[in-house]
Protein backbone atom coordinates (compact mmCIF):
# COMPACT_ATOMS: atom_id res chain seq x y z
CA UNK A 1 0.00 0.00 0.00
CA UNK A 2 2.88 2.55 0.74
CA UNK A 3 4.37 2.11 -2.79
CA UNK A 4 1.00 4.03 -4.20
CA UNK A 5 2.12 7.30 -1.54
CA UNK A 6 3.24 10.05 -2.79
CA UNK A 7 7.05 11.03 -1.24
CA UNK A 8 7.32 13.99 0.40
CA UNK A 9 10.72 14.50 0.95
CA UNK A 10 11.47 16.85 4.27
CA UNK A 11 15.29 17.60 4.54
CA UNK A 12 17.32 18.82 8.21
CA UNK A 13 20.51 19.52 9.24
CA UNK A 14 21.04 18.60 12.76
CA UNK A 15 24.05 17.24 15.34
CA UNK A 16 23.90 15.02 18.34
CA UNK A 17 23.37 18.45 20.47
CA UNK A 18 19.99 19.15 18.54
CA UNK A 19 18.47 15.37 17.91
CA UNK A 20 16.11 16.26 20.96
CA UNK A 21 14.78 19.56 19.54
CA UNK A 22 14.85 17.31 15.94
CA UNK A 23 12.41 14.76 17.70
CA UNK A 24 9.82 16.87 18.73
CA UNK A 25 9.92 18.47 15.26
CA UNK A 26 9.29 14.94 14.00
CA UNK A 27 6.76 14.55 16.26
CA UNK A 28 5.13 17.37 15.54
CA UNK A 29 4.96 16.00 11.55
CA UNK A 30 3.75 12.91 12.67
CA UNK A 31 0.55 14.55 14.39
CA UNK A 32 -0.54 16.09 11.56
CA UNK A 33 0.29 13.74 8.66
CA UNK A 34 -2.33 12.59 6.21
CA UNK A 35 -2.07 9.00 5.18
CA UNK A 36 -2.47 9.77 1.43
CA UNK A 37 1.41 10.61 1.97
CA UNK A 38 5.01 8.89 2.84
CA UNK A 39 7.20 11.57 4.74
CA UNK A 40 10.96 10.85 3.75
CA UNK A 41 12.75 12.52 6.23
CA UNK A 42 16.57 12.99 5.30
CA UNK A 43 18.92 14.31 8.15
CA UNK A 44 22.14 15.97 6.92
CA UNK A 45 25.07 15.61 8.92
CA UNK A 46 28.80 14.95 9.60
CA UNK A 47 28.31 12.28 11.97
CA UNK A 48 26.50 11.69 14.75
CA UNK A 49 27.52 9.60 17.76
CA UNK A 50 26.66 5.59 17.29
CA UNK A 51 24.10 6.34 20.43
CA UNK A 52 22.51 9.36 18.55
CA UNK A 53 22.31 7.40 14.94
CA UNK A 54 20.45 5.11 16.95
CA UNK A 55 18.08 7.25 18.42
CA UNK A 56 17.95 8.94 15.63
CA UNK A 57 17.15 5.91 13.57
CA UNK A 58 14.38 4.59 16.29
CA UNK A 59 12.39 8.19 15.48
CA UNK A 60 10.57 6.56 12.83
CA UNK A 61 6.87 6.87 12.98
CA UNK A 62 3.72 5.31 11.11
CA UNK A 63 4.42 8.13 8.49
CA UNK A 64 7.86 8.99 8.79
CA UNK A 65 10.91 7.26 7.67
CA UNK A 66 13.96 8.73 8.68
CA UNK A 67 17.77 8.56 7.11
CA UNK A 68 20.99 10.27 7.66
CA UNK A 69 22.87 11.54 4.90
CA UNK A 70 26.88 12.34 5.68
CA UNK A 71 27.59 15.74 3.67
CA UNK A 72 31.56 15.77 5.03
CA UNK A 73 32.77 15.37 1.51
CA UNK A 74 30.55 18.29 0.42
CA UNK A 75 31.11 20.59 3.18
CA UNK A 76 35.27 20.06 2.99
CA UNK A 77 35.29 22.56 0.22
CA UNK A 78 34.14 25.45 2.24
CA UNK A 79 35.55 24.22 5.54
CA UNK A 80 38.18 26.17 6.15
CA UNK A 81 37.04 29.49 4.52
CA UNK A 82 33.40 29.45 6.36
CA UNK A 83 35.60 29.32 9.96
CA UNK A 84 35.96 32.85 10.40
CA UNK A 85 32.22 33.38 9.53
CA UNK A 86 30.21 31.12 11.60
CA UNK A 87 31.10 33.33 15.01
CA UNK A 88 29.54 31.14 18.32
CA UNK A 89 26.13 30.87 17.14
CA UNK A 90 26.33 29.00 14.19
CA UNK A 91 27.79 25.96 13.11
CA UNK A 92 29.13 24.34 9.46
CA UNK A 93 25.38 23.24 9.26
CA UNK A 94 24.20 26.22 8.39
CA UNK A 95 25.48 25.47 4.80
CA UNK A 96 23.90 21.58 4.71
CA UNK A 97 21.26 23.01 3.11
CA UNK A 98 22.46 24.38 -0.26
CA UNK A 99 24.03 20.98 -1.29
CA UNK A 100 20.45 19.17 -1.08
CA UNK A 101 19.46 19.52 -5.23
CA UNK A 102 22.96 17.95 -5.75
CA UNK A 103 23.24 15.19 -3.21
CA UNK A 104 19.39 14.22 -4.91
CA UNK A 105 19.46 15.11 -8.56
CA UNK A 106 16.55 12.84 -9.31
CA UNK A 107 14.37 15.27 -6.80
CA UNK A 108 12.97 18.52 -8.98
CA UNK A 109 11.26 19.10 -5.47
CA UNK A 110 11.94 19.26 -1.41
CA UNK A 111 11.35 21.05 1.69
CA UNK A 112 14.54 21.92 3.83
CA UNK A 113 13.23 22.83 7.69
CA UNK A 114 15.46 24.11 10.59
CA UNK A 115 14.74 21.82 13.93
CA UNK A 116 13.57 24.37 15.81
CA UNK A 117 10.62 23.74 14.64
CA UNK A 118 7.22 22.59 15.44
CA UNK A 119 3.99 21.91 12.33
CA UNK A 120 0.48 22.90 13.62
CA UNK A 121 -0.45 21.90 10.26
CA UNK A 122 0.18 18.96 7.30
CA UNK A 123 4.09 20.07 6.08
CA UNK A 124 2.70 18.55 2.56
CA UNK A 125 0.36 21.27 1.91
CA UNK A 126 3.23 23.37 1.97
CA UNK A 127 5.36 20.76 -0.65
CA UNK A 128 2.29 21.26 -2.84
CA UNK A 129 1.99 24.87 -2.94
CA UNK A 130 2.80 25.73 -6.70
CA UNK A 131 5.99 27.94 -6.63
CA UNK A 132 6.03 28.19 -10.71
CA UNK A 133 9.24 28.19 -12.05
CA UNK A 134 10.83 30.13 -8.53
CA UNK A 135 13.51 28.43 -7.25
CA UNK A 136 12.32 28.74 -3.92
CA UNK A 137 9.70 29.28 -2.04
CA UNK A 138 10.00 30.74 1.53
CA UNK A 139 8.64 33.86 3.76
CA UNK A 140 9.93 36.73 4.37
CA UNK A 141 11.47 37.21 7.96
CA UNK A 142 9.79 39.03 10.36
CA UNK A 143 12.50 39.65 12.35
CA UNK A 144 13.75 42.56 10.50
CA UNK A 145 11.48 45.29 10.77
CA UNK A 146 12.11 45.59 14.82
CA UNK A 147 15.30 46.24 14.52
CA UNK A 148 16.73 49.21 12.35
CA UNK A 149 20.32 48.26 12.00
CA UNK A 150 18.96 44.94 10.32
CA UNK A 151 16.48 46.58 8.02
CA UNK A 152 19.76 48.69 6.81
CA UNK A 153 21.92 45.56 6.35
CA UNK A 154 19.35 43.60 4.43
CA UNK A 155 18.86 46.15 2.11
CA UNK A 156 22.00 47.95 1.98
CA UNK A 157 24.21 44.85 2.18
CA UNK A 158 21.92 42.34 0.75
CA UNK A 159 19.93 43.88 -1.28
CA UNK A 160 16.60 42.60 -0.66
CA UNK A 161 14.77 45.07 1.55
CA UNK A 162 12.48 44.35 4.45
CA UNK A 163 9.52 42.15 3.15
CA UNK A 164 11.33 41.12 0.79
CA UNK A 165 13.90 39.55 2.57
CA UNK A 166 13.57 35.77 3.39
CA UNK A 167 14.25 33.37 6.44
CA UNK A 168 15.84 30.19 4.77
CA UNK A 169 14.94 27.87 7.85
CA UNK A 170 11.59 26.91 5.80
CA UNK A 171 12.47 26.23 2.34
CA UNK A 172 10.43 25.03 -0.85
CA UNK A 173 13.26 23.93 -2.98
CA UNK A 174 12.21 23.84 -6.99
CA UNK A 175 15.26 21.70 -7.17
CA UNK A 176 15.30 21.80 -11.15
CA UNK A 177 15.50 25.45 -11.24
CA UNK A 178 17.90 25.39 -8.54
CA UNK A 179 19.88 23.29 -10.32
CA UNK A 180 20.30 24.85 -13.88
CA UNK A 181 20.72 28.21 -11.97
CA UNK A 182 23.71 26.98 -10.35
CA UNK A 183 23.18 28.57 -7.20
CA UNK A 184 25.41 25.42 -5.29
CA UNK A 185 28.45 26.58 -7.49
CA UNK A 186 27.48 30.49 -7.07
CA UNK A 187 27.96 30.50 -3.22
CA UNK A 188 30.56 28.51 -3.51
CA UNK A 189 32.47 30.73 -5.44
CA UNK A 190 31.46 33.77 -3.77
CA UNK A 191 32.84 32.48 -0.64
CA UNK A 192 36.13 30.86 -2.55
CA UNK A 193 37.11 34.30 -3.91
CA UNK A 194 35.43 37.04 -1.44
CA UNK A 195 34.11 34.89 2.07
CA UNK A 196 32.35 37.90 2.95
CA UNK A 197 30.87 38.72 6.13
CA UNK A 198 27.70 38.50 6.45
CA UNK A 199 25.07 38.38 9.47
CA UNK A 200 23.03 35.35 8.54
CA UNK A 201 25.66 33.36 6.14
CA UNK A 202 23.89 30.86 4.24
CA UNK A 203 20.38 32.71 4.09
CA UNK A 204 22.49 35.95 3.03
CA UNK A 205 23.79 34.28 -0.36
CA UNK A 206 20.42 32.72 -0.68
CA UNK A 207 18.84 35.60 -0.31
CA UNK A 208 20.74 37.70 -3.17
CA UNK A 209 21.25 34.86 -5.76
CA UNK A 210 17.73 33.87 -5.80
CA UNK A 211 16.13 36.76 -5.49
CA UNK A 212 13.20 37.90 -8.14
CA UNK A 213 12.79 34.25 -7.99
CA UNK A 214 11.34 33.61 -5.26
CA UNK A 215 7.51 32.58 -4.24
CA UNK A 216 6.41 34.06 -0.88
CA UNK A 217 4.25 32.12 1.03
CA UNK A 218 2.23 33.67 3.99
CA UNK A 219 3.55 34.42 7.47
CA UNK A 220 1.69 31.49 8.97
CA UNK A 221 4.57 28.75 7.17
CA UNK A 222 7.19 30.27 9.43
CA UNK A 223 5.91 32.34 12.21
CA UNK A 224 8.81 33.33 14.44
CA UNK A 225 7.61 33.82 18.36
CA UNK A 226 6.49 37.33 18.44
CA UNK A 227 2.99 38.01 18.95
CA UNK A 228 1.42 40.60 16.03
CA UNK A 229 -2.11 42.28 16.22
CA UNK A 230 -2.20 41.82 12.69
CA UNK A 231 -1.86 38.26 12.68
CA UNK A 232 -4.28 35.96 12.17
CA UNK A 233 -3.61 32.86 14.36
CA UNK A 234 -6.05 30.39 11.99
CA UNK A 235 -3.21 31.04 9.28
CA UNK A 236 -1.01 29.28 11.85
CA UNK A 237 0.95 26.14 10.44
CA UNK A 238 4.12 26.22 11.48
CA UNK A 239 6.65 28.07 14.26
CA UNK A 240 9.73 28.67 14.07
CA UNK A 241 11.65 29.02 17.25
CA UNK A 242 14.86 31.36 15.55
CA UNK A 243 16.26 33.23 17.44
CA UNK A 244 18.18 32.59 21.02
CA UNK A 245 14.90 32.57 23.45
CA UNK A 246 14.19 28.82 22.89
CA UNK A 247 11.37 27.15 24.43
CA UNK A 248 13.39 24.79 26.02
CA UNK A 249 15.65 27.34 27.65
CA UNK A 250 13.54 29.96 28.30
CA UNK A 251 9.70 30.58 30.12
CA UNK A 252 6.93 32.71 28.37
CA UNK A 253 8.24 32.03 24.77
CA UNK A 254 5.01 32.98 22.68
CA UNK A 255 3.74 29.60 21.06
CA UNK A 256 5.47 27.74 23.60
CA UNK A 257 2.51 25.69 24.49
CA UNK A 258 3.06 23.95 20.98
CA UNK A 259 6.91 22.85 21.58
CA UNK A 260 5.55 21.39 24.73
CA UNK A 261 2.24 19.54 23.37
CA UNK A 262 5.09 17.59 21.12
CA UNK A 263 7.72 17.32 23.59
CA UNK A 264 5.72 15.07 25.29
CA UNK A 265 6.31 12.49 23.02
CA UNK A 266 9.44 12.69 22.56
CA UNK A 267 12.07 9.80 23.72
CA UNK A 268 14.19 12.93 24.85
CA UNK A 269 10.92 14.41 27.16
CA UNK A 270 13.57 14.20 29.93
CA UNK A 271 16.47 15.47 28.69
CA UNK A 272 14.44 18.54 27.27
CA UNK A 273 13.21 19.02 30.82
CA UNK A 274 16.43 18.98 32.06
CA UNK A 275 17.94 21.62 30.10
CA UNK A 276 14.75 23.95 30.89
CA UNK A 277 14.94 23.19 34.61
CA UNK A 278 18.79 23.67 34.49
CA UNK A 279 19.63 27.16 32.33
CA UNK A 280 21.08 29.88 34.11
CA UNK A 281 21.50 33.40 34.33
CA UNK A 282 25.07 32.75 32.76
CA UNK A 283 23.87 31.68 30.04
CA UNK A 284 20.61 34.00 29.61
CA UNK A 285 23.48 36.65 29.60
CA UNK A 286 25.39 34.62 27.30
CA UNK A 287 22.48 35.07 24.71
CA UNK A 288 21.98 38.85 25.38
CA UNK A 289 25.20 39.41 24.03
CA UNK A 290 24.93 36.87 21.50
CA UNK A 291 22.31 38.96 20.11
CA UNK A 292 23.56 42.26 20.65
CA UNK A 293 26.75 41.49 19.15
CA UNK A 294 24.38 40.43 15.80
CA UNK A 295 22.90 43.39 15.77
CA UNK A 296 26.20 45.39 15.91
CA UNK A 297 27.57 43.05 13.06
CA UNK A 298 24.42 44.08 10.84
CA UNK A 299 25.40 47.79 11.43
CA UNK A 300 29.19 47.54 11.09
CA UNK A 301 28.96 45.18 7.61
CA UNK A 302 26.40 48.08 6.70
CA UNK A 303 30.03 50.75 7.08
CA UNK A 304 31.81 48.22 5.15
CA UNK A 305 32.13 49.14 1.36
CA UNK A 306 33.87 45.40 1.14
CA UNK A 307 30.29 43.69 1.77
CA UNK A 308 29.16 41.74 -1.08
CA UNK A 309 26.32 43.61 -1.99
CA UNK A 310 28.76 46.24 -2.59
CA UNK A 311 31.92 44.49 -4.31
CA UNK A 312 29.53 42.07 -6.13
CA UNK A 313 27.67 44.96 -8.37
CA UNK A 314 30.99 47.16 -8.55
CA UNK A 315 33.03 44.63 -10.07
CA UNK A 316 30.08 43.48 -12.08
CA UNK A 317 30.56 40.02 -11.55
CA UNK A 318 29.60 37.82 -13.96
CA UNK A 319 28.10 34.20 -13.35
CA UNK A 320 27.80 33.12 -17.13
CA UNK A 321 30.75 31.00 -17.51
CA UNK A 322 29.18 29.36 -14.19
CA UNK A 323 25.84 28.37 -15.93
Amino acid sequence: MNSTKRNIPIFFACDDNYLPYLSVTLASIEAHASDRYRYDIYVLTEGFSAEGEECLLKMSLPHLTVKTVNVNHMIENIREQIKPRLRDYYSPSIFYRIFIPSLFPELDKAIYLDCDIVLADDIAKLFFEDISDNILGAVADESIAPVPDFARYVDEVVGSPEGVYINSGVLVINAAAYRKEKIEEKIIHLINKYNFDTVAPDQDYLNYLCRDKIHYFGMGWNKQPHYRDDFDNNDLHLIHYNMFEKPWCYKNVPYEEYFWRYAKSSPFIEKIKSVYDSYTDEERKRDAMGAMALVQSAGRICDDRCSFCHVITRDSVDFSAKR
